[in-house]
């Protein structure tokens, strides 16, 4: 009876374990196939969340465009995300509520102040 109870909650414990772990290295991969993937004209962003354009890469690292202009050098191991590849074709931003013209919005006079005093209406 001790025995089969020993066995039952070492499997309690080792069975997610090993799952976690498995998990976990099937992510790693993914994440290694991704900064292998990356060439110059992608836009990716890093482990601090920079959003940049690769320039150019090595075995290691990979230089980052993060501003016109400005090219910093990251570790390949900083990137997290591919955002766009730089052979596909950019999308165009559908519009918003926001993007209409003015003469579309209702003219009633009032500004949207709502403090309750009467020079604001």
């Amino acid at each position: 009876m001790d025995i089969v109870f020993l066995i039952i909650l070492l499997a309690i414990f080792i069975v997610p374990t090993f799952l976690m772990s498995r998990r976990q290295r099937a992510r790693m991969t993914e994440i290694q196939k991704l900064q292998d993937s990356v060439v110059p004209g992608d836009r990716i962003v890093t482990t601090a969340g920079q959003h940049a354009t690769v320039i150019s890469t090595t075995a290691e690292t990979v230089d980052l465009e993060i501003a016109p202009g400005m090219i910093s050098t990251f570790e390949k191991l900083a990137i997290v995300r591919v955002l766009s590849k730089a052979n596909e074709p950019q999308m165009l931003d559908e519009p918003t509520l926001f993007d209409q013209p003015e003469d579309d919005q209702p003219n009633d006079g009032f500004d949207g102040r709502t403090d309750g005093h009467p020079e604001n209406r």
